[in-house]
């Protein structure tokens, strides 16, 4: 089991922050990119190399990411709708993952597609900016998962952003 934690800084036009692991130590490097339409951020790596790409797809009717992985892999993050849950589809090459979440976005688990849980997504209620702490129970997740993480966090923000506009 492996534990990290991201925390968005308090005033930001992008992202751009380290994603820290159980120790407190930097372990990968979150960098948003500026757009004034869709999604686009980078994670990389202690050693500056890029692991995944995510792109927010345009004129769809519920948020759909595209994560693309260092290694060529690539997965279709794609939010569901639902009354009084947050559920979450993820398309992998070969696999597929399922997060599924209270109303209050607070507490999320993610099970691959044989129902074994894979990963859990917790968000800090008392904070002043959005902190999330991802407990991986399955390393070979591991990106999947801080994609996931990042693009949960984006649809999280785009549905509060709404909710205070209306």
């Amino acid at each position: 089991m492996k534990k990290l934690y991201f925390k968005e800084k308090f005033f930001k036009i992008t992202d751009h922050y380290p994603i820290l692991d159980e120790n407190g130590r930097e372990a990968y490097y979150l960098d948003q990119d500026f757009t004034f339409l869709g999604y686009e951020s980078k994670v990389s790596d202690l050693n500056a190399k890029t692991i995944l790409k995510i792109s927010r797809q345009l004129l769809t009717f519920l948020p759909r990411y595209t994560v693309s992985m260092g290694d060529g892999r690539s997965m279709i993050v794609q939010k569901k709708f639902e009354f009084f849950r947050h559920r979450v589809d993820v398309s992998l090459d070969d696999d597929a993952l399922y997060l599924e979440g209270d109303i209050f976005h607070l507490n999320f688990t993610v099970t691959n597609k044989n129902g074994q849980m894979v990963g859990a997504v917790n968000k800090k209620f008392f904070a002043l900016t959005d902190t999330y702490e991802l407990i991986v129970y399955d390393e070979a997740y591991i990106e999947e998962l801080i994609g996931l993480v990042i693009c949960l966090n984006n649809m999280i923000d785009l549905e509060e952003a709404a909710n205070s506009g209306s």
